[in-house]
């Protein structure tokens, strides 16, 4: 049973997920029919991390007080009529509008998830299932985009999120038959946000969050033009290249959350954050297109590695009753950083200096913030 528990957590993931890694590939049929700039177009992008952002902090106060599950089950109604909703868009604002809504709807999921997660599965095996779990996002970054393209083949771009949308009816309805609640903790057990700010662990796992989610989508969201744009790859080849690095994710993500039950949280997040540094400084300095493929499979993959560990912190760091809003809290630090702020403080730097300059200085920031994990306390 807790197999097909984790597996019913696995796909709302995935559909979760999916929302944004969709987006990239329909954007220009959106532009083309929408009539829309490079600037608004990728205002989408802020929408949905807006109402992401602040779904996440809410969550993780109202989840212990409403019902983990409860709270699934209504993120899951709103991601379905959102993603309905997109059928009948006209206009750029009614777009913006419903993909906050989507990104709110999937800001919902994962202050309760983890909390209902780690009451089914034992301490000593949090590793692997929270690692099963998030590889559905690392899944849902290399299909998606596959998936889009044969899509279109048969029905517009609108008719891709019909698709997601009945995908998330069908998930909503067999995780609400299947998956059990579990009891929220009652009275004073439950999280108080001013309490959990003035713990230390909590601004180290801000922090790290914040690097992790930088050198994974932050760099995601500009690799591609470094290539094209600096080192001279032709689009094709670049594209190819810059998808395949992402193929280790899904291993590195399993393996990570393996080594993490087996040897301790604080000895993987420094390796990790030590290497994926290294690597990405890597990149920007490559003497020869060879190095830079290697730095590139390198960084990709182990760029991910954290998430699964650093969930597992979070639930070693938190008592039942405030892990909900522990997490949303973490979260949405690092969704500020890596999908807001990185890509724009990358592209400044473009902008001024060059894209090299900018991913240089991410690499010495991540490989600096290795020192982090040193600093939380025996988990």
């Amino acid at each position: 049973m807790k197999v097909l528990y984790l597996a019913l957590f696995w796909s709302l993931w995935f559909l979760i997920f999916s929302t944004r890694t969709s987006l990239s590939p329909l954007l220009p049929v959106i532009e083309d029919e929408l009539l829309l700039s490079h600037a608004r177009a990728g205002g989408l992008y802020l929408a949905l991390s807006i109402g992401y952002t602040l779904s996440l902090l809410l969550s993780g106060v109202a989840a212990p007080r409403v019902g983990y599950k409860r709270s699934i089950l209504f993120g899951f109604v709103l991601l379905s009529l959102s993603l309905f909703s997109l059928w009948y868009v006209t206009g750029y604002l009614f777009l913006a509008g419903i993909f906050f809504l989507v990104g709110a709807a999937g800001g919902i999921y994962l202050p309760s998830a983890i909390p209902l997660i780690t009451k089914l599965f034992d301490p000593q095996h949090w590793g692997k299932s929270l690692a099963l779990h998030d590889t559905a996002a690392s899944i849902s970054i290399l299909s998606i985009p596959f998936l889009t393209t044969l899509a279109l083949g048969f029905f517009p771009w609108r008719g891709f999120y019909l698709v997601l949308a009945g995908a998330s009816v069908v998930s909503l309805v067999l995780f609400a038959l299947a998956v059990p609640d579990a009891p929220c903790q009652q009275g004073d057990d439950r999280g108080n946000l001013a309490d959990i700010i003035k713990r230390p662990e909590f601004w180290i796992m801000v922090g790290l969050w914040m690097v992790a989610a930088t050198a994974s989508m932050g760099l995601y969201s500009v690799i591609p033009l470094f290539l094209v744009k600096e080192k001279g790859i032709p689009l094709e080849t670049a594209n190819t290249i810059f998808g395949f690095s992402r193929v280790g994710g899904v291993a590195a993500t399993l393996l990570a959350g393996y080594l993490v039950d087996r040897f301790g949280i604080r000895r993987l997040l420094f390796s990790v954050f030590l290497i994926t540094g290294a690597s990405t400084i890597g990149i920007a300095l490559a003497p020869s297109f060879l190095v830079l493929v290697i730095m590139l499979f390198v960084q990709a993959p182990l760029s991910n590695a954290f998430f699964p560990a650093g969930l597992v912190a979070i639930s070693r760091l938190s008592h039942a009753g405030e892990r909900s809003l522990f997490t949303g809290a973490t979260i949405s630090g690092g969704t500020i950083a890596g999908i807001g702020l990185a890509p724009l403080c990358l592209g400044a730097a473009a902008d001024v200096w060059s894209f090299q300059a900018g991913i240089l200085v991410t690499g010495g920031i991540i490989t600096a913030a290795a020192v982090l994990p040193c600093l939380l306390r025996d988990i």
